[in-house]
C-alpha cells in the first residue's frame, strides 16, 4: 500500500504591476475584471509573494486564440506552495532571470511586481529581495557579463517595429537550468520572516526605497 499526501498549489500570475490569484467565483475581498470579450472574472490581488524556491518550470497557455510561454517560479512557505507565472516574453522574466546570479537560495525570496507610466508608457518591473535586500542586475548595458545583445529592426523612420530576444532568452534558460541545480530544500534553508507571505494591500517591511531599488541606467534592457 502506497501512503502519500495530497496538495495543490496556488496558482498565481504577475500581471499590471500586482500578483494576481484567480477567483471562479465573486469571493469578499475579489476584484472583477474585463475580459476582451467582456467576460467577467475575478481575483485576488496582491502587492507581493514570498517563499523558498524550489523548482522552475515552463508551461504554453492559449490566451485568447494566442499560445504563450509562461515562466514559472515554485515557491513554498510552510505548508503553502506557490506557482508564479509570468511571460518569458515580459521585463518579468527579464529582471528575475537579470539577479539569479545574485540570489542566495539559502535564504527564501520575495518578488514585488511593480508598473509606472512614463510619457504615456507603461513599464513593469520586478523587484527581487532576497536575505533583507533587493538583488541587483548582474547583467547591465555598461556590463552584460557575456548576455547577448537583443537586436532591433527599425523602419525608415527610426521606429523599433519588430525585437529579436532568441539568443537572450537562450542565454537565460540557460542559466535557470544552472541555478536548478543550486536549489536548496526548504527544511533545510534559512526561514522567511515571520510576516505574511502573501500580502494585499500592505507595504512589505523594507529597509530600502523600490523607487531607488535600481537606478534606470542599471537595467540591463
Amino acid at each position: 500500500m502506497a501512503l502519500g499526501n495530497n496538495s495543490s498549489s496556488i496558482y498565481l500570475d504577475l500581471r499590471n504591476g500586482k500578483v494576481y490569484r484567480y477567483s471562479k467565483t465573486n469571493e469578499p475581498g475579489t476584484t472583477a475584471t474585463q475580459t476582451t470579450k467582456g467576460e467577467t472574472r475575478y481575483f485576488y490581488i496582491y502587492d507581493f509573494v514570498e517563499g523558498h524556491v524550489t523548482n522552475f518550470s515552463t508551461r504554453e497557455e492559449d490566451i485568447q486564440g494566442k499560445v504563450k510561454l509562461k515562466f514559472q517560479i515554485h515557491l513554498k512557505d510552510g505548508n503553502d506552495d506557490y506557482v508564479v507565472k509570468m511571460d518569458v516574453d515580459s521585463s518579468y522574466f527579464r529582471m528575475f532571470c537579470s539577479v539569479i546570479p545574485n540570489i542566495d537560495w539559502n535564504f527564501p525570496v520575495r518578488l514585488i511586481p511593480r508598473i509606472k507610466e512614463e510619457q504615456g508608457v507603461k513599464k513593469s518591473s520586478l523587484i527581487t529581495v532576497n536575505n533583507g535586500k533587493p538583488c541587483k542586475f548582474a547583467f547591465t548595458r555598461e556590463n552584460p557579463n557575456g548576455k547577448p545583445e537583443v537586436t532591433f529592426t527599425k523602419n525608415k523612420k527610426g521606429e523599433v517595429i519588430d525585437i529579436d530576444r532568441e539568443e537572450e532568452q537562450q542565454f537565460f534558460f540557460n542559466l535557470i537550468a544552472d541555478a536548478k541545480t543550486k536549489l536548496v530544500h526548504p527544511a533545510v534553508a534559512q526561514p522567511a520572516p515571520t510576516s505574511d507571505r502573501v500580502a494585499t494591500n500592505v507595504k512589505p517591511a523594507q529597509n530600502f526605497s523600490e523607487d531607488e531599488a535600481f537606478e534606470d541606467d542599471d537595467l540591463p534592457f
